[in-house]
């Protein structure tokens, strides 16, 4: 994972443990639409958190790699969580990410919100 994408990264899991936490254990069909909404985060908001805010307009080529890693070790796509601010939804490159899919994105979100087996931490 280059350090870019390490750096978002480690944004998106300290965003998923201060606030989607609270919804961990909850099967996904019950996180509501009320749930997505808090826990999702807008990509000028993750960017300027991760410390890279020029980074805001290229940032899917880092959730890609973030999504590639979620897959390869079977967890939901944490890169669910970040979307455009004016749709509140992913933009299109979320489609081309592995093992996710914009059509998908409602279910996978909510499976990333009550998933409780991301790590603590990432390496360099």
């Amino acid at each position: 994972m280059t350090a870019e994408a390490t750096t978002i990264v480690r944004t998106l899991l300290k965003r998923h443990k201060e606030v989607c936490r609270a919804f961990n254990g909850l099967p996904p069909e019950k996180i509501t639409d009320k749930m997505v909404e808090q826990c999702v985060i807008f990509y000028g908001n993750l960017c300027e958190r991760a410390g890279v805010p020029f980074l805001t307009h290229g940032v899917g080529r880092f959730l890609g790699e973030i999504a590639e890693w979620c897959e390869e070790n079977d967890w939901p796509p944490l890169n669910s969580l970040a979307v455009n601010r004016a749709t509140g939804m992913p933009g299109v490159g979320y489609d081309g990410a592995p093992g996710s899919d914009l059509l998908l994105w409602p279910e996978q979100v909510r499976k990333c919100i009550a998933f409780a087996g991301y790590p603590e931490a990432v390496a360099n």
